[in-house]
């Protein structure tokens, strides 16, 4: 939520007046209220039902606006439904693989990777209604912090000559974190490098990987600290991000924030990370379910210290360039502009 309030205010500057609906309850309605963003709350009584969200009719008929733009796939449907009644474009930002009922009444969409665009266009919407506008990150706030690092580093019982290998999200089947593991192993047996593995989250996997860790008889050398709120500490306290994902991801927002914090990242050639990394001048890509080549790319990182930095610094520019606040904004811009006259 944090840098789509950051993408609201930096529309706000250039010129774009946003009111944002949101659900009652939740920590973005006291983000908005702490920065000063208009908005209200709307709870539809039926969320599978779009017709008994006739609150949301009336707030469009208050504030009328140009373009309604929604971010979330049970947004997308209600707002799609009354914003077509209420002849207002609907702009539906979709950042997942979703199925097409939740978007039948969109006016553009605006996919978060190439992937997802194709999956759109493969759900039948058509090529010249969908455009590709990447996930914002805050860059500037993940500018490396030593002290933060240190700290992170000492809290975690890393000595100084020791390297930090990390990953990052939910612990379920899909993500591979039990690929990332096996991976590890590898790297250990074929390696002479003091690396320890960090695996940040939890989920319904989480018993499954500390039994693969304990077979693997390396219980000594990860770390699972659990879900933390701030990850930036222990991205900047590693050296090299891992994203293993056994499907493709819909963009990998993580992927982007570990990129932005100066590491050399690692992925898994499918989803959004083709549109993130150019295999060895950014960041290095990895064949789907593939251990060897996992370990093989860490190890190169590893041994290789200035490729290990040009990698790095690349990610740093690539986050810079292409998924900035200010560039995404520009972009979006663009977009409205097509439904209304700008100034």
């Amino acid at each position: 939520g944090e840098t789509w309030i950051r993408l609201i205010k930096e529309l706000g500057r250039k010129q774009i007046q946003n009111h944002v609906v949101c659900k009652s309850g939740g920590t973005l309605a006291g983000r908005l209220k702490e920065e000063n963003l208009t908005f209200e709350t709307f709870d539809i009584p039926i969320s599978w039902l779009p017709q008994t969200g006739t609150k949301f009719r009336k707030i469009i008929a208050d504030f009328s606006p140009d373009v309604i733009h929604t971010r979330l796939s049970s947004a997308a449907r209600i707002a799609g439904y009354w914003g077509k009644r209420a002849g207002i474009p609907v702009i539906q930002t979709v950042d997942k693989f979703p199925k097409a009922h939740y978007h039948k009444d969109a006016a553009f969409l605006l996919t978060c990777s190439d992937s997802v665009k194709s999956h759109m266009e493969g759900l039948g919407f058509p090529a010249n209604k969908i455009t590709t506008i990447f996930n914002p990150v805050a860059s500037k706030s993940y500018s490396f912090d030593s002290n933060e690092a240190e700290n992170t580093r000492n809290r975690l019982g890393v000595v100084p000559d020791e390297k930090i290998i990390i990953g990052a999200g939910r612990f379920v089947d899909w993500k591979g974190f039990d690929n990332l593991i096996e991976a590890y192993k590898l790297l250990l047996d074929n390696s002479q490098q003091n690396v320890k593995l960090l695996l940040l989250g939890d989920g319904e996997e989480k018993n499954k990987l500390c039994a693969l860790i304990r077979s693997l008889g390396i219980e000594k050398n990860v770390i699972m600290p659990g879900f933390v709120q701030d990850i930036r500490p222990y991205l900047w306290a590693s050296d090299i991000f891992v994203l293993p994902s056994k499907e493709p991801e819909p963009f990998g927002i993580v992927l982007i924030e570990a990129m932005a914090s100066g590491l050399a990242s690692v992925a898994t050639k499918a989803g959004g990370p083709i549109d993130i990394i150019e295999d060895g001048v950014n960041g290095c890509l990895v064949e789907i379910d593939s251990c060897k080549d996992i370990a093989d790319k860490l190890k190169i990182l590893l041994d290789d210290e200035n490729y290990r930095v040009r990698i790095a610094r690349r990610g740093m520019d690539t986050v810079v360039n292409k998924f900035s606040v200010e560039e995404i904004a520009n972009r979006h811009r663009e977009i409205y502009s097509k439904f209304k006259k700008l100034s």
